[in-house]
């Protein structure tokens, strides 16, 4: 059983509807992960206790991490194509889009 918030479902879809992503060669995969290591698809995932999203693009790793209160970190430790800026940028504001929608409940 799923558990996937609105917000969460929007922000997992809307790059899929703006790229087109083969699923075998997974040139484009978003995971969500909560501060208890549950992911978006699982029961106990808790939205506002969003911890990091995961992008998976062209065989590489991003994440925009929480790190306080309203502030996250993006990472990478990739080499880019000058060709993949520009759709890496638009996956981030995407996700962002969708970041600041969600109710955060830090203890």
């Amino acid at each position: 059983m799923m558990n996937r918030s609105k917000n969460i479902k929007a922000m997992l879809s809307e790059p899929r509807k703006e790229y087109a992503i083969d699923y075998e060669n997974e040139n484009i995969r978003i995971e969500v992960v909560d501060e208890n290591n549950n992911y978006d698809y699982d029961v106990d995932f808790d939205e506002s206790k969003l911890w990091e999203v995961r992008i998976f693009y062209s065989d590489k790793l991003f994440t925009i991490r929480h790190k306080y209160v309203d502030l996250f970190e993006i990472s990478d430790d990739n080499y880019l194509d000058i060709h993949d800026l520009d759709d890496l940028g638009k996956i981030i504001n995407i996700i962002g889009k969708h970041l600041k929608r969600i109710n955060y409940k830090w203890d």
